[in-house]
């Protein structure tokens, strides 16, 4: 009778001390919760124009075996938009489907002049706190490869916000890397804004094994993870500067 006695004070100790982990375990997940719900990051708020590079009539680079560029550029465009949305960021897109965004139909030189125009318009009234434009690269050599940013020689702060994005890509997408951000003064979309730009060539559709990861849907998303990650970085340098 003892050893029964014993054992069920035993278990009722055990059943209070479960009972009191679970207490304990829920309180933790409704502290977290509401915390994420609560808290910020760097992008929360913060306006951020994202430009996928051609679109409608302009294919860009042409694919070999799969997409071509504009296709790619838009998909990476739409995973990096659900990231900085997610994080209470206010997406801008030049474009959220295959369009290009002229309205004539003269030649394609006029129509490219007309569409760069436009978007560079799109930029400005909305007064964003970042422009990304999205790209792919191509070579007639199939040996080279890796994702390269590029900024605008006439902003410093561009400079910063290429090279962290630089950073992440390298570090997310691995490859073997070793391409730096380059400073060009002869891109139309990045120049000329009192706001940090960057243009990122997201690999090279010349070469067939990034061209099959570039038209893969997770290589995508890990692109776009990686200037979701490096915007954020960004954000937290300028505000401790």
């Amino acid at each position: 009778m003892r050893l029964i006695v014993i054992q069920k004070h035993r278990l009722i100790r055990v059943s209070i001390a479960i009972i009191l982990v679970l207490i304990l375990l829920l309180t933790v997940l409704l502290y977290c919760n509401k915390h994420l719900e609560t808290g910020s990051l760097p992008t929360t708020t913060k306006v951020i124009v994202i430009d996928p590079g051609h679109g409608g009539y302009d294919p860009g680079r042409p694919g070999f075996s799969g997409k071509d560029e504009k296709d790619i550029n838009l998909a990476i465009s739409l995973y990096l938009r659900e990231y900085l949305e997610q994080s209470g960021s206010i997406v801008i897109m030049i474009r959220e489907k295959d369009i290009s965004l002229y309205e004539d139909d003269g030649s394609g030189r006029r129509k490219k002049t007309i569409d760069m125009a436009k978007r560079k318009d799109i930029i400005k009234k909305n007064e964003p706190h970042a422009l990304v434009s999205i790209h792919v690269n191509s070579f007639y050599q199939s040996r080279y490869h890796g994702a390269q940013t590029f900024y605008s020689l006439d902003n410093e702060e561009s400079k910063q916000l290429a090279t962290i994005i630089q950073e992440e890509l390298i570090r997310v997408l691995g490859n073997d890397n070793k391409r730096q951000p380059q400073g060009k003064d002869d891109i139309f979309i990045i120049k000329g804004l009192d706001i940090p730009t960057v243009l990122i060539e997201c690999g090279f559709l010349s070469n067939p094994q990034e061209e099959q990861k570039l038209n893969d849907p997770q290589y995508q998303q890990k692109v776009a993870w990686s200037i979701y990650v490096g915007l954020q970085r960004y954000f937290i340098t300028s505000f401790q500067e």
